[in-house]
């Protein structure tokens, strides 16, 4: 490569500077690629040419272009984008080095970007890395209020959405974070009014819209105003709607509601009585239940026990299905599977989930449900726990939450869906309790609610582990822990009944759906 000084070589990279400022990124490239053929190897022009790529999604070309470039001339700009485009590449380790290295060399968006892929304490780290380079950085203070309130560290959270809001009144990072610090300080009507502006603004980036109109939601429930909660949830769920409603259409999806009809088929068929796996099999517990059904209180319970170890939320299953079955037909056709298939699926499964500290793992995906006769299939002798609680609830929690969305959580942007989805999916798990010889264990969240101790001993005793009386300081193992459900901030709270029966509130609201769970409602046991 030549470094010498070529006036037509800098001409063309002034032009392509000039044409990328000025929203012409073909003509950006196409300038930067006819540099490379005066200078190859320039790192100026490759690193045009990355951030083209980077700008028109294409991450792989872009951190082969940005590498390149910063073999021939290292920058911290450079080093930072190579971060992002390792990032968008599902490369976390080379995006972590990447965004290290472009704040070592003093850019503060390296130790920004950092703080957006790290968790915990390093994430708290690396925004106060930014913040020893910058101090008035406001994207770095509202990025480190997000952190220290997912930390349940309210007072630092507060103060830093404070000093980014007075860098940038408008910064929305800031004032999300801000309103969930109120929520939580019962400061309802400072939430909402917090996230205002965030609603108003069509500048607003439709997902933190979202994010916005569902604090405004949670704050009304809060103060009991059920219509103007409902109608907040509703016009959030529409935009996301908008914005994701391709999912409804993903009926290849394991999850989506026309896989649950064809398993539904597929169980009223089978016959179950000759499954069995070798002796030596080592089997998780699967932990089911329709969303919001309580799941993540128990996983606290459950995790503060001392040889009892719940998973982080994770298709771990499914995954490993897909590792060896590579036509989706064949999910629906259980009883197919060779043992030879079956043994290699649980080799992937627990490559998944790695070594564990404990001798009981339990696997908590809610809606394994769906796919529990593969579950029969793969781990014959498997316990299940399934946690229950009222449908009404169940179905209006679903609508009011802002989940990511896929396949599954997409039915829950429209009430009607959400409620036509609980009536499919729990019709396949009454089936397959009925046909599958499940070793399952039942676990009401309203009777958690009432008696923690006798839920946390029935647990213990279905198990095979000994109660400790640590489970009942479950609160304890939650604020030690990065949870990634929407119950994160209600499960280190003390054990409350405010969310028994909140259906009735919305009665009005949930008219259109009611007819569909009352039955449901019936079945288990719960008031009409």
């Amino acid at each position: 490569m030549s470094n010498a000084f070529d006036p037509e070589t800098e001409k063309l990279l002034d032009a392509a500077k000039r044409a990328y400022a000025g929203g012409d990124k073909p003509g950006a490239a196409a300038l930067a690629r006819q540099a490379l053929l005066r200078r190859p190897g320039d790192a100026a022009a490759l690193q045009i040419l990355g951030v083209v790529a980077l700008d028109t999604g294409d991450a792989a070309s872009a951190r082969r272009h940005l590498e390149a470039s910063n073999a021939a001339r290292t920058d911290a700009v450079t080093f930072n984008m190579i971060g992002v485009a390792a990032g968008r590449m599902g490369d976390v380790v080379a995006a972590r080095s990447a965004f290290t290295r472009a704040g070592e060399m003093g850019l503060v968006d390296g130790w920004r970007n950092l703080g957006v892929t790290e968790k915990g304490d390093a994430q708290v780290a690396a925004y106060q890395r930014a913040l020893a380079l910058a101090p008035n950085d406001a994207a770095s203070h509202a990025g480190l209020a997000h952190a220290f309130e997912a930390r349940h560290d309210l007072t630092h959270g507060k103060e830093h959405a404070a000093a980014a809001l007075r860098l940038d009144a408008g910064n929305v990072i800031a004032r999300l974070a801000l309103a969930r610090v109120l929520l939580r300080e019962r400061d309802f009507a400072g939430a909402e009014a917090a996230v205002e502006p965030i609603v108003q603004s069509a500048r607003t980036p439709a997902e933190l819209r979202v994010q916005a109109l569902g604090l405004v939601g949670d704050s009304r429930d809060r103060r009991d105003d059920a219509q103007g909660a409902f109608q907040a949830f509703t016009a959030a769920n529409q935009i996301s709607l908008q914005l994701h409603g391709a999912w409804l259409d993903a009926t290849e999806r394991l999850y989506h509601p026309a896989s649950v009809r064809r398993l539904q088929d597929v169980v009223a068929g089978l016959d179950v009585t000759g499954w069995s796996s070798p002796i030596d099999t080592r089997s998780p517990v699967f932990f089911v239940g329709f969303p919001r059904s309580g799941t993540t209180l128990l996983d606290q319970i459950l995790s503060s026990h001392s040889d009892i170890v719940c998973l982080e939320e994770s298709e771990h299953f499914s995954d490993a299905l897909g590792d060896i079955i590579h036509e989706p037909s064949r999910a629906f056709a259980p009883a197919t599977l060779s043992e030879e298939e079956l043994q290699r699926i649980r080799e992937s499964y627990w490559r998944r989930v790695g070594e564990q500290p404990a001798s009981i793992v339990v696997d908590k995906y809610p809606l394994n449900i769906v796919v529990l006769p593969l579950i029969k299939r793969v781990f014959p002798a498997a316990k299940v726990i399934f946690a229950l609680r009222d449908p009404r609830d169940v179905v209006l929690s679903c609508f009011q939450q802002r989940f990511t969305i896929n396949a599954a959580m997409a039915q829950f942007l429209e009430v009607e869906r959400a409620g036509a989805y609980y009536d499919q999916v729990m019709a396949l798990f009454e089936l397959c309790r009925a046909r599958l010889n499940l070793n399952l264990h039942q676990v009401r969240y309203e009777d958690v609610v009432g008696d923690l101790e006798r839920a946390a001993r029935e647990l213990c005793g279905f198990l095979g582990a000994p109660y400790e009386e640590a489970m009942l300081n479950y609160r304890e193992t939650a604020l030690k822990r990065d949870i990634a459900t929407p119950s994160a901030r209600q499960v280190i709270e003390p054990l409350y009944n405010r969310s028994i029966g909140r259906w009735r509130r919305y009665e009005e609201e949930l008219k259109s759906v009611l007819p569909v769970l009352a039955p449901w409602a019936q079945r288990y046991g719960y008031a009409p």
